[in-house]
């Protein structure tokens, strides 16, 4: 199964799948599936992505890049610190939350 996602597509929020044919499927029809992405070999269907999805592909995500090139170069350079013990206290509240709903 091929799984095609186009982010210059109309819809972000729609990815076609395509199936391929084998031994006992049946061909696809003409002029199904998407015009712009037509499939020879199988069939496709449109698949919408939940609010939580769209929100990930989206440019304005919460990512200071700023931060993140900062510790990639404390890591380069071997001066990062790392607290265990904050890592864990994180991991075990995120565990009580969900635990708790």
């Amino acid at each position: 199964m091929t799984i095609k996602i186009s982010p210059s597509s109309v819809y972000l929020n729609t990815a076609t799948i395509n199936k391929p044919s084998g031994k006992g499927a049946a061909p696809a029809a003409a002029g199904q599936g998407n015009p712009s992405q037509p499939s020879a070999s199988g069939s496709s269907a449109k698949v919408d992505l939940s609010p939580v999805a769209r929100d990930l592909q989206s440019p304005d995500n919460d990512i200071d890049l700023a931060r993140v090139q900062s510790i990639r170069q404390a890591l380069a350079d071997g001066t990062l610190s790392i607290n265990p013990e904050r890592i864990a206290s994180g991991i075990l509240n995120d565990v009580i939350d969900v635990l708790k709903k």
